[in-house]
Formats: structure tokens, sequence, C-alpha cells
């Protein structure tokens, strides 16, 4: 998929895909009987729990994609923020408001992301049904951490499964899903941008976007829209098989001036290019 075509599937139905996630080991809790435990690892027992395990770990390594999916291609928010742009199913919020900055901090898109696993995880998990076991769930609490290279979603929610009258705990907390991605480059291009404009209203420097954006192997599209207002998308493919993009608006007072929108066209930045 190219570039251009992203930013087209961005402006008219905001369809993300995104990274690449890491393999989750489900740990047995502790507090599961010798007895109980003897009873799921027989012969008759084993091979649905361990499809009852597999559909868990899907879910989990799943719904973490989604969450970062939805969270970058609405500027690091899952619950719209009063400035943004309502599209009619998502949002796009504005980092930078005619002089104003309303970016979210990385804590913020931490936090955002974490919201997202814990109100849709538990859905997932819902629809597994295998045999007659029963499974039940405490509602998740995330931790995320955005690293340099990586995003690593903790997930502290015990899961009950049950079968007659023997029950087996697992435990998600101690094995936290890996995503690789450039999110927290993505994040840092981001405030550059938007605080230079801040900073010197009239310019920003395009030379140093474009060497922030070929160190991380970053794509930024800058798209003209009306009001005074330009889409910003910011794109990386090498840590996925599939392209990965952040979006957010700026909207200016028209004082403002940059080489991209002087020239009244699409702006582009590729690695290794101004």
């Amino acid at each position: 998929m190219k570039r251009g075509q992203v930013a087209i599937f961005i402006i008219l139905a905001l369809v993300v895909i995104g990274a690449t996630a890491g393999i989750i080991y489900v740990k047995t809790s502790d507090k599961t009987s010798k007895q109980d435990r003897e009873f799921f690892a027989s012969l008759e027992n084993k091979p649905s729990l361990n499809s009852i395990q597999s559909s868990i770990i899907d879910c989990s390594e799943e719904t973490s994609k989604q969450a970062l999916d939805t969270i970058a291609i609405q500027g690091g928010y899952y619950t719209k923020p009063e400035n943004s742009l309502e599209l009619s199913t998502s949002f796009i919020p504005y980092y930078y408001n005619q002089g104003t900055i309303t970016q979210p901090s990385k804590t913020k898109i931490e936090s955002e992301l974490s919201s997202y696993i814990n109100e849709n995880l538990k859905e997932c998990i819902n629809q597994i049904n295998i045999n007659d076991f029963k499974i039940n769930q405490k509602s998740p609490e995330t931790t995320t951490t955005i690293n340099k290279e990586n995003i690593q979603f903790t997930i502290d929610s015990p899961i009950t499964i049950e079968k007659q009258d023997h029950k087996i705990i697992y435990e998600l907390e101690d094995s936290p899903v890996t995503i690789n991605s450039e999110l927290n480059s993505i994040i840092e291009l981001a405030e550059y941008i938007t605080q230079s404009h801040n900073q010197d209203p009239a310019m920003y420097c395009i030379s140093c976007v474009a060497d922030m954006a070929e160190e991380n192997d970053l794509y930024l599209d800058l798209i003209p829209m009306a009001d005074q207002t330009s889409l910003l998308i910011i794109s990386e493919n090498h840590t996925s098989s599939e392209p990965y993009s952040f979006a957010f608006l700026n909207k200016y007072t028209g004082d403002e001036k940059s080489p991209d929108f002087t020239a009244g066209n699409q702006g582009n930045i590729p690695p290794k290019e101004i």
C-alpha cells in the first residue's frame, strides 16, 4: 500500500492497520488447587483447555493491536477530546489551534491505550465458547508503556475457567504484550512540529523535520484543508508488513508559513528527502 493511498483512507474512512504484536504466555495462578490442576490436565479436558488458552492469547494480542490502531488514527485518543474534528465514525484531534497547543502528553496517550484494552478485552473473551467450560474475567486493569522501539501492555486480569465443580485461574499480569512500533518517535516528531509553530509563528524548520523523519525512517504527509487547517499524517512501515499511521490537525491563524503550505500543494517528507 502506498503512502498516498494511506492518506486517502484516513480522510475517507479513518481505517488504519498497524503493528505486529508479540506473544503472550498465560500463567497459571498459584490460587489454583492441586486437585483442580490434575482435573484440567486430564486427557479428557486438556485439549479443550488448550483451545481456551489459545483463544485468550488471541484476544489479548488482537485487542492490543486494535488499541494501537485506533488510538493512532485518532491522534493518541480513545475518548474524543473537546478540541477535535468529528467525523462520521471517528474524529481527529487538533494539536495546534490558532496559537493554542492541545497535543496530548505521552502519559496521556499511554492512558488512552490502556482504556481501550480495559473496555474491549472482556468483550472478546466473552465470545469464547468451548464445550461446557465457563469463562469468567474480572475487569482488566492495563498499564501501557511506550518505549523507544516498542509498546508494552501489562494486563492485570485474572481469568477463571470452570467445569463442573473445578476451576483454574490464568494470570495475564506477568506476561505483557509487546508490539514493535515507532510510536515514541512519532509523538516526538508531532511535538516538534506543533511546538515549533508556537515558538515561531512565522516558520518552522523544514530541514529539521526532514532530519527527524529520516533518522526514524518515518514519512510525513501534510495535507491542506479548509479554514487554514492542515491534516498531518506520520507513517512508518518498517516494524510491520503493513503501514501504520498517526493523524492530527493543526489550525493556523493565516500568519504561519512553511515551504509546503506556501506552495499551495500537499507536502510530503519521506526519509532521505526534503
